[in-house]
């Protein structure tokens, strides 16, 4: 087993790494909740990741978090860190702003709507899916291969149109909830934990109503909590200690054999391919 540490993994994980997240019911992925520290010694971990993770953690608990990744970290080991870039949709934002002022279509229009949510959906979203999950479901979308160039692989392995646009009507029917930090799904989930879960939810939204509801949603995962360009994000990491700060992609990596783990690359596709990937050393 590799002396690495993947941190709030989901889905994406390799059994030579030792992975943990806020829930799980996987044998390779250790369940713990990370608000509270890690559950491993100082100076363990040659290389501590985490992808998509940083920004579902409250702003005022970013430092702590980043701080125990460098506490299990070796001196000398290395931290990447992969969060969605407040830089690239801002000049995206701003492109199509510009474009629309100027010489509207409905592309234009289509990509516009679609990164003003990039912004700002997940942020104050009230339901699973929120209205990312809406546009997705439309009958006619014109900006379908920009939409599939802004999410990655996921969907980009999808060569089809049309079946790219089934796919993601199928995965928001219902706000199906891809809950951030705490992901319930059905590969995911074991059928009896996910039946017992389901049932305390429906007996709670039952008795105590909307209220009840829109708090469990905010808390539980899903929302972003704050946004960070390559500026605040390397700060951040300044703060806690870590130096020799590289911005990458992908595809690049100081960790040694990166793209075999298939973390941020599957089938030669990048999985977040507008994210901002930070690596910096202890």
């Amino acid at each position: 087993m590799k002396n690495f540490l993947n941190v709030g993994c989901g889905n994406k994980y390799h059994k030579d790494w030792t992975n943990i997240d806020m829930a799980s019911n996987n044998p390779d992925v250790m369940c713990y909740n990370l608000l509270k520290g890690f559950p491993f010694n100082d100076n363990k971990f040659d290389v501590v990741y985490h992808s998509q993770v940083l920004e579902h953690i409250p702003k005022e608990k970013a430092f702590d978090f980043i701080q125990e990744c460098y506490r299990v970290l070796k001196k000398n080991g290395t931290i990447r860190v992969v969060v969605p870039d407040l830089e690239n949709i801002v000049d995206e934002y701003k492109r199509y702003l510009n474009e629309n002022l100027i010489n509207p279509s409905k592309g234009t229009e289509a990509n516009y709507d679609w990164i003003l949510l990039e912004m700002y959906d997940q942020t104050v979203r009230n339901y699973g899916g929120g209205l990312m999950g809406k546009f997705l479901q439309q009958e006619k979308m014109v900006n379908v291969q920009y939409v599939i160039d802004r999410i990655g692989y996921f969907d980009r392995s999808i060569p089809n149109p049309k079946k790219f646009l089934s796919k993601t009507k199928d995965a928001f029917k219902g706000n199906n909830k891809a809950v951030g930090l705490i992901v319930f799904s059905k590969k995911a989930m074991g059928f009896t934990i996910r039946k017992v879960i389901c049932a305390i939810r429906n007996f709670f939204n039952l008795f105590l109503g909307e209220k009840y509801k829109l708090g469990n949603f905010r808390l539980g995962g899903e929302p972003h909590l704050w946004m960070y360009d390559r500026y605040s994000l390397s700060r951040l990491l300044k703060d806690v200690g870590f130096r020799e700060l590289k911005i990458k992609n992908s595809f690049e990596s100081d960790i040694p054999n990166w793209n075999l783990y298939e973390l941020n690359v599957k089938d030669g596709l990048a999985i977040a391919p507008k994210g901002l990937f930070i690596e910096a050393t202890k």
